[in-house]
């Protein structure tokens, strides 16, 4: 069954975007991994279907086309699963993998043991998440998320997030959804991989209440390491406030 869902889920995804499969090795962890073998084609693609719409209403959208980072493998991605292979299993434990994209730190977190669920904005991201997590079934599930408004109704012991802080913008947003979703006890791990707003997030996110615990996986091929960002927050009454307004 699990074999003739992914012949179908590749068939399906390569109708539109042409993949590689390749086998990704993180310490004694392997995980058989798909992705879209040339990102910058579905950008083209992107384009290419909001100059069709002009043509066909006469009307040319005031934002620009939505940049489909989904698309790309980020090495923070490669980072966070690094650190999930080295570290304790996680059997039973509940994991959100935020922003996942195409589903490595999930995929990683899952092969370690831990009931996952990915959640990204775009729904082709959540095709590969998918496939790509297929071997792990049933212990994975994928959501379409925006985590500026949507809220889950669950908490997790782990929130990961690789490389989803380059956006300062989208700072106070993830603040309020970890609050809202993290268990107590629990951890945001985040991958980062060394721009100047990873810097800057570290005293902000210190004067909202959090400890941060710093440290760094090294990924073939990249000179410089993935900085991995591991917070915890002693919850309190406001934190309680904060997620029943942002239920409401």
């Amino acid at each position: 069954m699990a074999r003739l869902c992914r012949l179908r889920l590749l068939e399906r995804i390569g109708r539109r975007w042409p993949t590689v499969s390749q086998t990704r090795r993180f310490g004694e962890l392997e995980l058989e991994f798909t992705r879209v073998a040339d990102p910058d084609r579905v950008l083209d693609q992107i384009i290419a279907e909001e100059d069709r719409r002009e043509k066909l209403t006469g009307v040319r959208l005031a934002d620009p086309p939505h940049l489909p980072y989904w698309a790309e493998l980020w090495e923070s991605a490669a980072g966070m699963a690094a650190r999930l292979a080295r570290g304790p299993h996680l059997r039973g434990m509940r994991v959100l993998d935020l922003g996942c994209g195409m589903g490595l730190a999930g995929a990683a977190a899952a092969a370690r043991g831990a009931e996952v669920l990915l959640a990204d904005l775009e729904a082709p991201a959540l095709l590969f998440a998918r496939l790509n997590t297929l071997a792990f079934e049933p212990r994975v599930r994928t959501r379409q998320l925006d985590w500026r408004v949507d809220r889950l109704g669950e908490r997790f012991d782990l929130i990961l997030g690789s490389d989803i802080l380059y956006e300062r913008g989208q700072w106070e947003y993830l603040e309020r959804f970890w609050v809202a979703h993290l268990a107590s006890g629990g951890a945001v791990i985040l991958g980062e991989p060394g721009r100047q707003t990873g810097d800057l997030f570290l005293s902000w996110i210190r004067e909202r209440g959090w400890g941060i615990t710093m440290g760094s996986e090294t990924i073939e091929g990249r000179d410089k390491p993935i900085r991995i960002f591991e917070l915890s927050r002693i919850f309190h009454r406001g934190d309680a406030e904060i997620a029943e307004n942002t239920n409401s």
